[in-house]
């Protein structure tokens, strides 16, 4: 199989309970079977621990959070008590693996990590000039796909490759390189690129349809909530929107490179989804609305502040990802057009 993943990937470490904004809370964590069927043979005190607070749905089994909504298992001091009583092996998949993500079509693995952790976040907007990505293969055999599902992959990640070598080697403003990715999925369609542009209904949301927007996406914690809530009020203001030219013009500089990152992200996250949609039009919507949606989350904020920095971008970035690139529900609304 041959496995691809960013350079970022092999930055990563988890810092635990220096983390702002844990991992253990907001989510339920799910169990695979196999560390069901450990933690329910666990034997002392602990085991008993373990077993009580374990619950099964539909055959599904899952740690379900506290009243606070955090994981039973997360102690005050931000650490995890399953980890200190069992060791890191007795820990299960799902926070095994997180913040990476993996997504298999035949003999191709993509692996990414997901900005909805605020360390990635650091790592990828702090200490990464320019993203690269990493290829090497295993003997593990992947899924068998026919001939034309092996071509569809094959032009999907070549045009990926080419949207990513543009946006990190445009030395324009943004936007022109994000035109310019449009003009070449356009383009790998057949399509006029300016025709293609006009019927891309997408292209015409404005702010207020994106807050409309977000406030249907399904909720997964209260800050969320908050959040919503309060651009909902922002927006209902004929006004609010006046100093958008300086904000885009003041922070020019930054937003160029944090958008040019994010863009690049997401790209590399959600083209390879074309495979299994089969309309690329659909993973343009999600990042194109991706990146509107955080470029108002930025401006919101910068009302406020009158200014950003790096900090900004890492927990505006976490607080959309986390909202977002978790809940398929959400992932999908994103992709409809």
């Amino acid at each position: 199989m041959i496995i691809e993943y960013p350079s970022y990937y092999e930055k990563f470490r988890c810092i635990g309970g220096r983390c702002p904004d844990t991992c253990c809370a907001g989510w339920e964590v799910d169990v695979d079977e196999a560390s069901s069927a450990y933690y329910r043979s666990v034997e002392g005190s602990f085991g008993d621990t373990l077993r009580a607070h374990i619950r099964e749905e539909d055959g599904d089994c899952f740690f379900p959070l506290t009243k606070e909504g955090r994981c039973p298992f997360l102690r005050k001091d931000l650490l995890c008590e399953m980890y200190i009583q069992l060791g890191e092996e007795s820990l299960c998949q799902t926070c095994t693996e997180y913040p990476r993500y993996f997504m298999d079509v035949g003999n191709y693995e993509q692996i990414d990590m997901s900005l909805s952790c605020m360390e990635l976040g650091r790592i990828f907007f702090t200490e990464c000039a320019r993203i690269e990505y990493i290829r090497s293969e295993n003997e593990i055999p992947g899924e068998e796909i026919s001939e034309e599902e092996q071509e569809t992959l094959i032009e999907v990640l070549a045009l990926r490759n080419r949207c990513i070598a543009l946006l990190q080697d445009h030395d324009g403003a943004f936007l022109d390189a994000w035109q310019a990715v449009r003009a070449l999925v356009a383009d790998a369609q057949g399509l006029d690129p300016k025709e293609a542009d006009a019927e891309r209904s997408y292209l015409k949301e404005d702010f207020p349809a994106l807050v409309e927007c977000m406030k249907h996406l399904d909720s997964l914690r209260p800050e969320w909530d908050a959040l919503v809530e309060d651009y909902e009020q922002k927006i209902a203001d004929p006004h609010f929107l006046d100093a958008l030219p300086l904000f885009m013009q003041a922070e020019a500089a930054q937003l160029d490179r944090w958008f040019t990152k994010l863009a690049v992200y997401f790209v590399y996250r959600y083209f390879i989804d074309t495979c299994i949609d089969g309309d690329i039009e659909i993973e343009l919507c999600l990042v194109h609305r991706s990146l509107m949606m955080i470029l108002f989350m930025l401006y919101s904020r910068w009302t406020g502040q009158q200014q950003l920095d790096v900090a900004d971008i890492i927990d505006v970035a976490h607080l959309f990802s986390k909202e977002v690139e978790h809940d398929e529900g959400n992932v999908n609304l994103l992709k409809s057009i």
